[in-house]
């Protein structure tokens, strides 16, 4: 009896198990996405390695050649996890994607156009093709991973030509490669005859994945549009919306504005590094963001870069690997930045000039004893501290500090010998 029933739950085991779907990951369907880059940039120099997952050295991502600078596109709408320096990777750009439950990761960039919990869609340009980390050459590494370990790319991994199909339209409008949109139809927009919600997608039809939502009499940017589809951006999510359920309600007015920026005013010494730093803003998209080191009347380019971002924010940190303030040699300069959005309005948001020098040092005036005078009573005080005897307060110390060495010493003791004999 016992046997018949370890035949039977064995038996409804099977039909049970048969009749599951199979989750492995071989029988999932490829995702459609984007190609990461321009379509002049399909040579893979180095291929995906599975032992990656069994604790090997393999490689955990696809190698693309590319040229320095060439625009790096998001594969798939998500939000970026993390824009920023990661050992070997270099200029790591870390984005999540949330439908999917996986991470799309692109390493060695020279700039990156995004930040920390910015939603990008897919084909958004993130970034630029560079050689930083341990690289050995411009080229774009590409991978794709279930989890992260101390913000690092971590297994599993999976490999890009497998997990996805790429669709061939690889500009920064995933959903044509020739985009007619006019922006003409520019403006502050609202839903018309929308109930529940109306999706954002990542592409011009309804066949595109969504990527966000606009709820009913909710307003929104669209930076253009055609007969049918929009250029949509709300609450931060940039996509395209059907112009069927929406209807103007106002005009975009330009507006470029930008925040917690660092401007180098005064002196500076050679050598010393800057942090390039300002969040840019605009109403309309930024079609191309520039700073540079100029010459005072900015008849010489010591150091200049540009972005054309196609987006409505721009972190003008993406440039401070760039800036190279700490090659600069003794002279005056101007650091100057601006904005152009795409309705062709070009703002100057930061204009600094600053002077690269040695510091002068700072000498004591010898009134130690703060009497009005340099006399023998002063020297006594100095004499005293030489013989560790007195102690002297950080005002006393910049008094006695006659050299300008920065500490007081014998020599110091010399100078105001002269100073009272004359």
């Amino acid at each position: 009896m016992k046997r018949l029933f370890r035949t039977a739950a064995v038996l409804l085991m099977c039909i049970f198990i048969a009749g599951m779907p199979f989750s492995g990951i071989n029988s999932r369907a490829a995702v459609s996405c984007v190609w990461p880059l321009d379509s002049s940039y399909q040579r893979i120099t180095c291929y995906f390695d599975p032992n990656r997952n069994n604790g090997g050295s393999g490689h955990n991502a696809i190698d693309i050649d590319a040229d320095e600078g060439a625009n790096i596109y998001a594969v798939y709408g998500g939000v970026c996890v993390s824009a920023g320096w990661m050992g070997d990777y270099g200029n790591l750009i870390i984005l999540r994607h949330d439908g999917l439950g996986v991470y799309t990761f692109y390493a060695h960039c020279s700039s990156m156009h995004v930040s920390a919990g910015q939603a990008v869609s897919a084909g958004e340009v993130i970034g630029g093709v560079g050689a930083t980390g341990v690289a050995s050459g411009n080229h774009l590494h590409f991978g794709i991973c279930d989890n992260l370990l101390g913000g690092y790319p971590d297994v599993t991994y999976y490999d890009p030509l497998t997990y996805f199909t790429f669709d061939g339209t690889i500009s920064g409008d995933p959903g044509n490669t020739e985009c007619d949109c006019s922006e003409e139809y520019a403006g502050t927009y609202t839903t018309s005859g929308v109930t529940s919600y109306l999706n954002i997608r990542s592409g011009h039809g309804s066949e595109y994945d969504i990527v966000g939502q606009i709820q009913p009499g909710e307003e929104f940017t669209v930076t253009k549009a055609n007969s049918q589809w929009a250029h949509v951006v709300c609450n931060g999510v940039s996509g395209f919306c059907s112009m069927e359920f929406i209807k103007r309600i106002g005009e975009v007015q330009s507006s470029v504005t930008i925040s917690g920026e660092t401007v180098p005013t005064g002196d500076m010494a050679v050598g010393a590094s800057f942090a390039v730093k300002g969040k840019i803003s605009s109403a309309l998209p930024l079609a191309q963001v520039a700073a540079g080191i100029y010459s005072p009347d900015g008849s010489e380019t010591y150091y200049k870069s540009t972005a054309s971002p196609n987006a409505m924010t721009f972190d003008l940190a993406a440039f401070d690997n760039e800036m190279l303030f700490n090659k600069l040699a003794e002279g005056s300069y101007l650091y100057y930045v601006s904005a152009t959005d795409s309705g062709g309005n070009t703002y100057d948001l930061v204009r600094g000039q600053f002077s690269v020098g040695t510091p002068q040092q700072t000498v004591g005036d010898g009134d130690i004893n703060g009497d009005g005078r340099i006399s023998i009573a002063d020297a006594v005080v100095m004499q005293g501290y030489l013989l560790a005897d007195v102690k002297l307060t950080a005002e006393q110390m910049a008094s006695a500090d006659l050299t300008g060495d920065g500490r007081v010493d014998a020599f110091d003791m010399l100078v105001m010998r002269r100073l009272i004999i004359g």
